[in-house]
């Protein structure tokens, strides 16, 4: 059993409820990048996700704190003082870190981009980007059940589960149907209304689906977590960082 992890940034309350969450079955964390950006704690989070050993992409935060060339007019207002500050205070050796993760890590049952499998930076929130990347997942990954993505904050599965899949409230067997994009939803900033951090469990060895050929795919298992959102908050607004990020986090967007 492994655990995919996405967008962090840098919510260190929320990490550690996240990894405090985990069943002692866990061998790895996965994690879709965006490690830092946005919230008080980029070093801590570095940190601990440098400790865990966990296997991790650079998102476009991650870069664009560890990149000064980069073009922060790409970046909304907030979001680029937020890439400024954790500048100033993200220590070499973990910039180091986040600069030199790869884009894309493949196994023999996934795959795990930042954006979308076609370009990292895509944010997928749109049934036919979702189709176009499924198509591209088929064509380049033959016989993978799942990519795992992040970037959007939102937790998603696309398509929509097969009959036979669902095998309860928020879990699903991916040897059904598929393959599958499944988004994680954010450890740190979620946007789809949910102000509890979420992550997915992946148990491999699901349901045969001999129907198309396929082996038996991955469950996964969604985890929304409840950590001390006023604790992230302050720590924010001590840093002088803008007011949106701290309010954002008790209502999920």
């Amino acid at each position: 059993m492994y655990a995919v992890i996405s967008d962090i940034h840098g919510n260190l309350e929320a990490l550690e409820a996240v990894l405090a969450d985990m069943p002692d079955g866990v061998e790895l964390v996965y994690c879709l990048g965006d490690v830092v950006g946005y919230g008080a704690s980029p070093n801590e989070c570095c940190d601990l996700v440098r400790e865990r050993g966990m296997p991790t992409i650079s998102g476009n935060h991650d870069l664009a704190v560890t990149d000064l060339s980069t073009d922060l007019n790409w970046f909304n207002p907030v979001a680029a003082a937020a890439v400024l500050w954790t500048r100033e205070q993200l220590s070499e050796e973990n910039a180091e870190f986040l600069r030199t993760r790869p884009r894309t890590i493949s196994t023999e049952g996934a795959i795990f981009v930042h954006g979308s499998i076609r370009d990292p930076d895509e944010y997928i929130t749109t049934s036919s980007a979702a189709e176009e990347n499924l198509a591209l997942l088929k064509s380049r990954y033959p016989g993978t059940p799942v990519c795992f993505f992040g970037h959007t904050h939102v937790k998603a599965v696309a398509p929509p589960p097969a009959d036979g899949a669902v095998l309860g409230e928020g879990r699903f067997d991916l040897g059904v149907g598929g393959p599958y994009l499944v988004n994680p939803g954010s450890v740190g900033q979620p946007r789809d209304g949910d102000p509890f951090a979420s992550y997915v469990l992946v148990e491999e060895g699901g349901i045969e689906a001999a129907e198309n050929g396929r082996p038996a795919g991955p469950v996964v298992t969604y985890r929304p977590v409840e950590y001390d959102i006023e604790r992230a908050q302050a720590k924010i607004r001590a840093a002088g960082l803008p007011e949106m990020l701290a309010e954002r986090l008790a209502v999920g967007r």
